[in-house]
């Protein structure tokens, strides 16, 4: 109170020192000291207060975003599969599609933030046509599980799940990996950190850490400061969680000796974040930098390249030690 009524008395002094070339009478330069005062700590308030709304602003866009679930099946690309619920721990279930497979090994696809289970069916068929099983399902957004969290809860409930597919006919308990995409890349590695039944983690430009990358470099101005303040502020108010804990890069070393493939293109902004992750997996992990590609295109950029990386990598991983058939 006492540094508010300083500024407030010093901001007055400095504004209205020319009111006395007025020769106003004692009591009316004191009132419009005052109020020149006031208005000039309301200025500086506000200005520290800009920064302050976009940031809470965009953490609720980013944790209320509607659902947003697809209309497509597997069928759409020619796949058997069967509709799920998934129970979880923390209650209530989500809706899935599980498609069988047939070398015994599965496949998770966390959904990406807001999606439904129907998202990146593409990558699904791609997994499904090298004999893996898939397991997709949708968002808590779309199971009505109230705001998201970016991909700390996400991680539990991967681990959710883990459980529901290791108990299926068919599949190996030891045979499990995971894949995901952009926040679904962090849920993933965050996931592997926390469940050692996911045998190898496929994960595509996610954040490395999502306050660095909030803004896409350090702060370096005080508004940038307080953006990233208002983040964490509103991030906690609204999940009960520490915005810190969204580090895929604290604790991917733990994954270690299973094996991991970080994708990233080279005109994405997450690229730094993942090559901070590669060096800090350890022994076990791949950084493959797909040229020309940005956030969500590699397919496109390197079709052949991208289908030969990717299921070699989950064939070393969770098919060593079994025949191969053509």
């Amino acid at each position: 109170m006492r540094f508010l009524v300083f500024w407030t008395h010093a901001l007055g002094n400095a504004v209205t020192s020319p009111l006395r070339l007025f020769h106003l009478p004692r009591r009316s330069r004191q009132y419009w000291r005052r109020l020149a005062g006031l208005a000039c700590l309301a200025i500086l308030v506000a200005g520290l207060g800009v920064p302050v709304v976009p940031g809470v602003a965009t953490t609720v866009t980013l944790l209320y975003a509607p659902c947003g679930e697809r209309d497509a099946s597997p069928a759409d690309f020619g796949l058997a599969w069967e509709d799920v619920a998934l129970p979880t721990s923390a209650g209530g279930q989500f809706r899935g599609y599980f498609i069988p497979g047939t070398n015994g090994a599965a496949i998770l696809m966390p959904p990406t933030t807001n999606d439904g289970r129907g998202s990146r069916l593409d990558m699904a068929a791609l997994f499904a046509q090298h004999g893996y099983a898939v397991l997709t399902f949708e968002s808590r957004r779309c199971a009505g599980m109230g705001p998201l969290s970016l991909g700390y809860r996400e991680a539990d409930e991967v681990g959710d799940a883990l459980t529901y597919v290791t108990q299926r006919a068919g599949i190996d308990p030891e045979r499990v990996g995971i894949y995901g995409f952009s926040s679904a890349g962090a849920t993933a590695i965050m996931a592997a950190a926390r469940f050692p039944g996911i045998r190898a983690v496929v994960a595509e430009g996610g954040y490395g850490d999502f306050v660095e990358n909030a803004i896409g470099r350090k702060s370096d101005t005080i508004f940038e400061a307080i953006y990233k303040w208002s983040l964490g502020a509103s991030y906690r108010v609204i999940t009960g969680l520490d915005i810190n804990r969204l580090s895929p890069l604290d604790v991917i070393g733990s994954i270690a000796p299973r094996p991991i493939l970080l994708i990233y293109g080279t005109r994405e902004q997450s690229l730094a974040g993942g090559r901070r992750q590669a060096a800090a997996a350890g022994l076990g992990a791949e950084l493959w930098v797909v040229e020309g590609a940005g956030h969500g295109t590699y397919r496109d950029a390197a079709p052949g390249e991208y289908e030969r990386r990717v299921i070699a990598f989950f064939d070393r991983a969770l098919l060593a030690g079994l025949e191969q058939t053509e």
